[in-house]
């Protein structure tokens, strides 16, 4: 799948905040599935850009806090580890 095809970042049109069983949360369009045919048909592919601009918006949007990117970060030293990487 070319990466032209992928959504690279997230527009102002191509989220929402909402409040789901009370708790704040990003709603993003599906615009970003693997295509017809492709190992990833109809799956969720997220790149660089777009991951970094959903942190952005959570964080800026409270449904996440600073210690929840501290956590990622922990989780990935972790993840690491265990793949010897």
């Amino acid at each position: 799948m070319a990466l032209e095809a992928l959504a690279q970042r997230i527009e102002d049109d191509d989220y929402a905040v909402d409040t789901i069983q009370g708790r704040r949360v990003l709603v993003t369009a599906p615009v970003m599935l693997g295509a017809a045919g492709s190992d990833w048909e109809g799956a969720p592919i997220f790149g660089r850009d777009y991951l970094v601009d959903l942190l952005a918006l959570g964080l800026a949007h409270q449904v996440l806090d600073v210690k929840d990117v501290e956590r990622a970060v922990s989780k990935a030293s972790q993840y690491a580890a265990t793949r010897g990487r």
